[in-house]
């Protein structure tokens, strides 16, 4: 993992080879181990900040440059199959001077071409220029686990893992993108985008290539997920298959040459990367778990739960299942007295709002993984692939009904409402059908008093859904359908934040539940091999048996990185900045983005328990922070 930073045009235009630099050098995070940079006089300039994984020798350092040095790239990423197709290349004919997977990508370009990347398991962002036809290639992984931002300006193409440097080098880009801040003030939308809060910046999307070549931008897809159901197959052929994916995406994954980790909660997901590490993995693991303190937490921020007396900490969980395991366990307090401050420099990182506060245990569960490894296993992407129960309780619910299976239909509500809110499942399907009825959206901004709080600023020119889907897929299965908003929807923000919070703390992100090749077979599978009768993920729940515990394997519950949200923007919070100061301040009104008599209005709803608006909030205070941190002068 490592940070990219290029310059490229066809006019013969001066390239300030200083400022680039001291622009690359505010991604230093990203990659702290070593710095490269090439060029050619007023054509093109390549940075690369390198965190050393694979191969630490100085010669796999970048730009890296081919053995005919015709060829010279910058990556960021890594291609887990590498040793694979290294060996095809060798069979080929290809010799290696390094043993790094950056050598084994440039190769596999020169001989497939832009195809290259269907070969790739891994997660990637680079750019590859063919000195000879001066051509760029650039490239994104199917996911968009790594980042790849870029502008088009007077001709010349600026690309970055980071907004920040291109904004270092083009100081005039820093113009807010005021329909994307209005999108994420109403409806969370973020970095599952193509379009940035900075107007003229943009995201290259998930799955896709980008060409720079004479002066001009090509861009295509080069991946798409399945949309058939295999109604073919039996589930235990399925379940086989599964696991026998699910292992090896996790044995992949530990290649390395440096130590590796995993984040662990109480759930499903990242124990069984854990418990089936255990299965081949012999060496003494660190393990990383946020402990939370239930006493932080109000009754609104245990909204989703039937009972209001449950215990939010899972470090409780985990010390229960892993003490006679031999692992190094850290349990990381989380602290919220600088919240505000923390939340600040987050938003430096991220380069926009996000909507969730469970960035800030995250970051310090990272910073003090920082201090044991370089590489941390996480199970971010497992909801999205498998279903979880209340985000998919009334889909499932009306898919049963519809096959006439009501014993499926009444088992699933009885279990669901056993453990979670009816009200909050119900959001939830809200949520997914206001993709589709963004009248629902309207009701609810218009009911709730928000609408009144923006101004004509932040009025809403086009709607941006959660999900910004392919309209040429069709799915056979509605299931399937929502399960692939959901991939390319929230997990891709989920994936932004994933991937900068672990660059900021020089650490590796990997995921094995983002391998294509199980992410392909998974949605090709019907969808009560995935959700069945109560029980979600029951494909995998399956294979897992004899791995994981039974009481783990069981359990339904999902905590995540809850933080108490609601207490925050209470007008007598603990907190050293107080959040509603913030929001309130002469400077952030000045803005004429918010209505100040309406913001008041929430503000007093919240702080008398009438209605919940913590999260509206937040994302209030996110743009303020934003505006300080980019545009405002310093």
């Amino acid at each position: 993992m490592c940070g990219i930073f290029g310059v490229i045009n066809d006019q013969n235009k001066e390239i300030d080879r200083d400022l680039f630099k001291i622009s690359a050098k505010l991604m230093n995070h990203r990659g702290p181990d070593s710095y490269g940079q090439w060029g050619i006089d007023n054509h093109i300039e390549l940075g690369h900040l390198r965190l050393s994984i694979i191969d630490l020798k100085a010669e796999s350092n970048q730009p890296f440059f081919s053995s005919c040095e015709q060829y010279v790239i910058i990556y960021n990423g890594e291609i887990y199959n590498y040793i694979e197709l290294r060996d095809e290349l060798i069979n080929i004919g290809y010799t290696f001077r390094t043993e790094s997977d950056t050598e084994v990508l440039l190769n596999s370009y020169i001989e497939w071409g832009e195809k290259c990347v269907t070969k790739f398991n891994g997660d990637w962002a680079f750019a590859i220029y063919d000195l000879e036809n001066e051509k760029l290639f650039c490239s994104r992984d199917r996911f968009g686990v790594k980042p790849f931002n870029y502008a088009f300006v007077d001709g010349c193409l600026i690309f970055s893992s980071e907004i920040k440097s291109i904004l270092s080098y083009y100081n005039s880009l820093k113009k807010p993108n005021y329909n994307v801040i209005a999108n994420f003030c109403r409806t969370s939308v973020g970095a599952q985008h193509e379009e940035t809060w900075f107007k003229d910046i943009f995201r290259l999307k998930p799955a896709h290539n980008l060409i720079f070549h004479k002066g001009e931008i090509r861009k295509y897809r080069y991946w798409s997920y399945p949309t058939q159901t295999n109604n073919k197959i039996n589930f235990e052929e399925a379940k086989n298959i599964y696991k026998e994916l699910f292992i090896d995406a996790v044995k992949i994954r530990m290649r390395s040459d440096v130590p590796v980790g995993t984040t662990l909660s109480s759930g499903v997901d990242s124990n069984s990367i854990l418990f089936t590490l255990r299965e081949f993995h012999k060496e003494k693991l660190h393990t990383f778990t946020a402990c939370f303190d239930s006493t932080n937490f109000s009754f609104r921020d245990k909204e989703i739960y039937v009972s209001k007396d449950i215990e939010i900490d899972e470090s409780i969980i985990v010390r229960k299942y892993t003490k006679d395991l031999g692992l190094t366990n850290h349990f990381i307090d989380s602290s919220y007295d600088s919240f505000v401050s923390d939340l600040n420099r987050i938003i430096y990182l991220l380069e926009s709002g996000h909507s969730s506060t469970a960035i800030v245990p995250l970051m310090q569960v990272l910073e003090c993984a920082h201090d044991y490894v370089t590489v941390v296993l996480e199970g971010q992407g497992a909801d999205e692939l498998l279903g979880y129960q209340q985000k998919h309780f009334f889909s499932t619910l009306i898919v049963s009904l519809k096959k006439l299976r009501f014993k499926t239909a009444f088992n699933l509500y009885k279990k669901t409402t056993k453990e979670y809110s009816l009200s909050y499942a119900f959001l939830m399907y809200l949520r997914y059908l206001s993709n589709s009825f963004t009248f629902l959206n309207r009701i609810y901004e218009y009911r709730s008093g928000i609408s009144k709080v923006f101004s004509k600023k932040l009025k809403v020119n086009e709607r941006m859904s959660d999900a910004p889907v392919d309209k040429t897929l069709k799915f056979d299965c509605r299931i399937n359908e929502e399960l692939y908003r959901q991939h390319v929807g929230g997990l891709g923000n989920l994936l932004h934040y994933g991937d900068t919070i672990s660059m900021a703390n020089s650490l590796e992100s990997r995921l094995p539940f983002m391998d294509f090749r199980l992410v392909e077979f998974s949605f090709s599978l019907p969808w009560n091999f995935k959700i069945h009768e109560n029980i979600t993920k029951y494909i995998h729940r399956e294979a897992m048996k004899g791995i994981l515990p039974e009481e783990i394997l069981n359990s339904t519950l999902k905590f995540g990185f809850n933080t108490p949200t609601s207490q925050f923007f209470k007008k007598d919070n603990k907190l050293n900045i107080k959040p509603l100061d913030i929001i309130l301040s002469e400077r952030c009104l000045e803005r004429n983005l918010f209505n100040k008599e309406a913001l008041v209005s929430i503000i007093n709803a919240h702080d008398s328990d009438k209605s919940n608006h913590s999260t509206f909030l937040y994302r209030i205070l996110c743009v303020e922070l934003w505006f300080r941190e980019f545009i405002d002068e310093k």
